[in-house]
């Protein structure tokens, strides 16, 4: 009864091993055939990596990693020295446990895949016949088509690798090569998406789980499917025991080990207010510009895939700190959620080209936002940009691009500083704030008040509208906004060419980005060095392809008195005017800009090594004004400050030469003291030494009035000496000034009386 089973099992045997035969045969025969075909159409293994898209990594200014940027493919390459041994041998037991032992094919397992494939019935991936070498040139060189042409070629191909690469080299392309799912390709991208650590810190369980994955990596990816990825990490840890890679005790050890996952990776980008700005307006241009890159197209398919390294000028730190400030919602002063049908609706109404697109998930867009940039004047490497709060798919505006209304914030820029460096003011120069009228524009001051004659440095410090509109007329708009423009404004248009200009009147507004180009100038000395993100560009071999030294843009702008000179102004501010409030603990400069009714407000702040610009307001103006105005700012600049003090060592504004000591002078005349000068109207003041004052007040007089009435004395009047002002005549305001009609500069009653007394008559 078991003669014919025996039969029927030999015959089966037999048949087995004649098709092996047979297959054998067809085989050699077509590898001949084909290589003969086909070879010319043999690939260069010597420039196999620069087909095999990276992603590209960006660091720091300290080298740090921020992040990094893929298309479909998120790569990163390691060195076989930076892949632990253990890792390397959970790879070999699964996929290639006679590596090291066969030319690049391996008979033995193809033989034994045969066999165990044709006893199923059907062919299975689990007992495929690839070499590491094999499934490197596939995947590499080759289409996924399962035809015998595509098989042969692959033979082929894994045979003269094996003779022009080491093992050690092919290994290392292997783990480079290889697809883990969800985006991720090679063993370092594996690591970061699954565990969320670099590949030299996997445990044996972690590799274990990591050498299961390529054989199917959507059935066997831990995100897809746990249960599968435990399992089959259980079988590479018993090819491991059994390779006698891991010894009894670490095969124990590694199988009660819990695996541990991060969270399931998800295509966004640390610090994305930043690396945006990177990527979107620098870096694409710069790799244009280059001669290897012919479009932007082909530069931004090579952020994606060629494995650049982006060195740039952020400080990880004061990035991480600002982020965190500008979404503290205790420092607003209102936390407003608009509906995002409102806020399109509002964009619309108003003509803005921009609106969120979507539905946020909390029902709307905080309000009012904010928006800042920290700089180094020196070398304009950009230290932070965050571009509002609440990052998200919904909310991806660059704020610190967007054009706002300066107000004040304009006056050092495009009227002190050029009319400083014009020679047409000093400090102590004396300008007249009292009612103006130029065609049919009465500029008003914030209160609504006129003091009079005052110091420039005073006009500043206090930010008295009327003063600077008087400079501007006299500077012109066309060069004070020509300074400004070549200080870093560049939202300036043909109709802004008006006394307007002086407080912030511009068609379009200006960018916080703008406002940190323009101050860097005077907190640098007067020099302009273009702000910029990125300081060096490398390949995926470590060749330089741009480095900022090499195109660095500066210009001298003002001369250095001109720039200490307004520092010195606008660190007055800080001490006692608008800018009053922010730390003094270090030299500090600052200005302040509120416009459209508090809608936009504008606070810079500077010291000669750190630049810092911030904007708060509404996305929509017409939403309304920020509550408490300029000193809304304050709070978040000092906390910015305080993060920044932590990282930027101190400095000072260094004096150049030729500034004199403090001289005392008359804030009513800009002369020296002269004797009848009033103690509440001497101030101290530096001058270049070129040009002090070196005539005595004279615009204060004594003259002789009645003691009871004060006016002109006559021939019976009790008469006392007093000190009056000589003051240049002035206009009262009419129903054109907003603040009303019949004001006069306060210091109109300490001008000299032109009425005599009528009180004291002889008869009397």
């Amino acid at each position: 009864m078991t003669r014919p089973k025996r039969i029927f099992l030999l015959g089966n045997a037999f048949l087995s091993i004649l098709l092996f035969l047979t297959v054998f045969f067809v085989v050699i025969t077509g590898i001949l055939t084909i290589v003969y075909s086909c070879n010319g159409d043999i690939p260069d293994f010597s420039e196999w990596e620069k087909f095999t898209p990276l992603a590209s990594l960006f660091y720091d200014r300290h080298g740090q990693e921020i992040t990094t940027l893929y298309g479909e493919q998120n790569r990163i390459h390691v060195t076989l020295e930076e892949v632990p041994l253990h890792v390397q041998q959970a790879f070999i037991a699964t996929e290639d446990e006679r590596f090291y032992r066969h030319p690049g094919i391996d008979p033995l397992g193809i033989a034994r895949a045969l066999c165990i494939n044709l006893g199923r019935g059907q062919w299975s991936n689990e007992q495929g016949g690839s070499t590491i070498t094999q499934q490197l040139v596939k995947n590499a060189f080759l289409s996924q088509e399962k035809t015998l042409s595509r098989k042969i070629k692959e033979a082929y191909l894994a045979i003269r690798m094996e003779m022009l690469f080491s093992k050690s080299e092919i290994l290392e392309m292997y783990l480079n090569q290889i697809y883990f799912a969800h985006g991720a390709y090679g063993i370092e991208a594996a690591s970061r998406n699954y565990f969320n650590k670099s590949v030299g810190d996997l445990t044996v369980a972690e590799a274990a789980l990591l050498a299961g994955i390529p054989r199917s990596p959507n059935n066997y990816s831990p995100f897809v499917n746990i249960d599968s990825s435990l399992q089959r990490k259980k079988m590479v840890l018993q090819k491991m025991h059994k390779n006698h890679f891991l010894n009894d005790e670490q095969w124990e050890k590694a199988k009660l080990e819990k695996i541990t996952l991060s969270d399931f990776p998800a295509r966004r980008h640390a610090h994305p207010y930043f690396i945006d700005y990177v990527i979107h307006h620098e870096l694409v241009k710069i790799l244009n510009d280059l001669p290897q890159f012919g479009s932007r197209e082909e530069a931004f398919e090579a952020i994606y895939s060629m494995g650049l390294k982006v060195y740039t000028t952020m400080d990880k730190n004061i990035q991480t700190a600002a982020e965190e400030i500008l979404n503290d919602e205790t420092l607003y002063p209102s936390n407003l959620r608009v509906d995002m049908d409102l806020m399109k609706e509002l964009l619309e109404e108003k003509g803005y080209g921009y609106y969120p697109e979507g539905v946020l998930l909390d029902g709307g867009l905080l309000q009012p936002q904010a928006a800042t940039v920290v700089a180094d004047p020196a070398s304009g490497g950009i230290y932070a940009l965050v571009g509002g709060r609440e990052y998200s798919p919904y909310n991806q505006d660059l704020r610190y691009l967007n054009p706002r209304q300066p107000g004040s914030a304009i006056k050092p820029l495009a009227v002190y500083a050029p009319a400083l460096e014009e020679g047409l003011i000093l400090p102590g120069s004396i300008v007249d704030d009292s009612p103006l009228i130029a065609g049919g524009w009465a500029p008003e001051n914030f209160h609504r008040g006129f003091q009079g004659l005052m110091t420039v440095r005073e006009a500043l410090v206090h930010s008295q509208n009327v003063p600077a509109a008087r400079i501007f007329s006299e500077l012109t708009p066309q060069k004070g906004l020509e300074y400004a423009q070549r200080m870093g404004l560049t939202t300036v248009e043909p109709g802004d060419y008006n006394l307007a200009a002086a407080l912030g009147g511009l068609t379009r507004g200006v960018t916080a980005f703008d406002m940190a180009q323009a101050y860097a100038v005077p907190a640098a000395g007067g020099v302009r060095t273009d702000l910029h993100t990125v300081e060096r560009i490398e390949d995926r071999n470590g060749v330089v392809l741009y480095e900022t030294g090499a195109t660095e843009n500066t210009e001298a702008i003002l001369q250095a008195q001109t720039a200490f000179l307004l520092n010195d102004m606008l660190g007055e501010a800080v001490l006692g005017g608008t800018s009053a409030g922010l730390r003094t603990d270090r030299p500090l400069a600052a200005k302040t800009g509120t416009a459209n009714g508090s809608r936009d407000i504008y606070l810079v702040a500077y010291t000669p090594n750190v630049v810092v610009s911030l904007w708060l307001g509404h996305d929509i103006p017409s939403l309304g004004q920020v509550t408490g105005g300029s000193r809304t700012t304050i709070p978040f600049m000092n906390a910015l400050l305080e993060e920044i003090y932590g990282v930027i060592p101190p400095a000072d504004f260094l004096q150049p030469d030729g500034i004199s000591e403090p001289v005392r002078i008359c804030r009513k005349s800009g002369l020296l003291a002269g004797p009848h000068c009033p103690e509440d109207d001497l101030v101290w003041e530096i001058f270049p030494e070129d040009r002090m004052p070196e005539t005595i007040c004279d615009c204060h007089i004594l003259a002789n009035v009645c003691q009871t009435s004060g006016l002109l004395p006559g021939h019976f009047c009790p008469q006392a000496t007093r000190v009056y002002l000589l003051r240049p005549p002035f206009i009262i305001t009419d129903q054109r000034w907003k603040g009303g009609p019949g004001r006069q500069p306060e210091d109109a009653c300490q001008m000299l009386p032109t009425k005599y007394c009528q009180q004291h008559r002889w008869w009397w």
